[in-house]
């Protein structure tokens, strides 16, 4: 397969850089991505990197990235995002998990969108399923059949626990190829 993947919003320390919580969305989202692209690349598949890092803003970021996507004629789009919002500083014992959004049920990217959602919950994260959105720039201007990977929930303590880059990475490789397989770990994890 030809697939175009990219981390959302802008790095770490810029403008629209993502969510903050336990862990920073920006930061985590561009380590599974490079995991995922790696792992991919290992099974012979042409992958591209449309991230972007330094764009004027959030609607300047997401421009960027779709024409990105959009230079080269792919069989699928893969964004990868962290989601916040639940505000479980404390840890309840629950994790709030994962959600996979594609633009509809007709969308050539349900079928391995369901997949990453169940390889994601195989990890312990609670399946909040295959979401459909016609309102996600991403989803709604690439002309490759697109999908919105929420890894998991920033701010909630039992997801970041849960969390684990490699893990993550495996699980979405799995969901769109049906294998596994382990990234190797790069010097920087390696010293974590």
């Amino acid at each position: 397969m030809r697939i175009n993947v990219h981390a959302g919003h802008n790095a770490d320390g810029r403008t629209a850089c993502g969510a903050i919580g336990f862990i920073r969305e920006s930061t985590e989202a561009r380590r599974v991505k490079d995991a995922v692209a790696w792992m991919l690349r290992q099974q012979g598949h042409t992958v591209y990197d449309c991230t972007v890092d330094d764009a004027a803003g959030v609607s300047a970021n997401l421009r960027e990235i779709v024409a990105k996507c959009n230079a080269r004629d792919v069989d699928l789009d893969i964004s990868v995002h962290f989601n916040s919002g639940v505000g479980d500083l404390a840890g309840n014992g629950r994790t709030t998990g994962t959600e996979v959004y594609v633009y509809s049920p007709s969308s050539e990217a349900t079928a391995h969108a369901e997949k990453v959602c169940q390889a994601i919950a195989g990890l312990g994260f609670r399946n909040r399923g295959v979401k459909y959105s016609k309102g996600l720039y991403v989803l709604k201007n690439t002309k490759a059949p697109a999908m919105l990977i929420e890894c998991c929930f920033v701010d909630d303590r039992d997801d970041v626990q849960l969390y684990d880059c490699q893990q993550m990475a495996d699980a979405i490789v799995d969901g769109i190829c049906g294998r596994h397989m382990v990234a190797e770990e790069s010097d920087e994890d390696k010293s974590r």
